[in-house]
């Protein structure tokens, strides 16, 4: 139960993180961002997060890297499952063929670099590869706000029972 305590924890200063990425958007809008991907970064935290910690755990590797290496390899790894890469074929020099584009108006992305908002790119231009790794780096650096954080919430939580049982 205080592995739970501590993803959600974690997964709150996250989501933080990720809603002050996009602060050039109205209070509303920052709010809605806040607990709508807020919902997403704690589901994505308990269901790979818990498995992971475990992990770590009974592995006896439980230090403040291995945490955060394991939440930004998931983060970047999660970046790019759920985001969406450029569907441009580019011609071969001297073929005498044209570049063809197919732009996916729900192509998904999360980079705050190159968007003005998260999620389907819609009227925006069309998906880049700037995007795509913008939101690889971008869910490594949430993934490892989260490691880090879990990490300290996961210790303090191991520190304060520690006391506890002082005499």
């Amino acid at each position: 139960m205080t592995v739970v305590k501590a993803l959600l924890k974690s997964s709150l200063i996250a989501s933080v993180v990720f809603a002050a990425a996009w602060l050039r958007q109205p209070p509303v809008e920052m709010l809605r961002i806040f607990i709508g991907y807020g919902i997403l970064i704690a589901v994505f935290s308990l269901v790979l997060g818990f498995p992971l910690a475990r992990l770590v755990e009974r592995r006896k590797i439980g230090r403040w890297w291995s945490y955060l290496t394991f939440a930004v390899a998931t983060g970047a790894l999660l970046g790019a499952i759920l985001s969406s890469h450029p569907s441009c074929a580019v011609p071969r020099p001297g073929s005498g063929e044209q570049e063809t584009c197919i732009e996916n108006p729900f192509a998904i992305t999360f980079s705050p670099w190159t968007r003005s908002q998260p999620g389907f790119a819609g009227e925006n231009p069309p998906i880049q590869w700037s995007d795509f790794g913008g939101t690889i780096a971008f869910g490594a650096v949430i993934g490892g706000v989260l490691g880090i954080s879990f990490w300290f919430f996961y210790q303090y939580r191991a520190r304060s029972e520690i006391d506890k049982n002082d005499p």
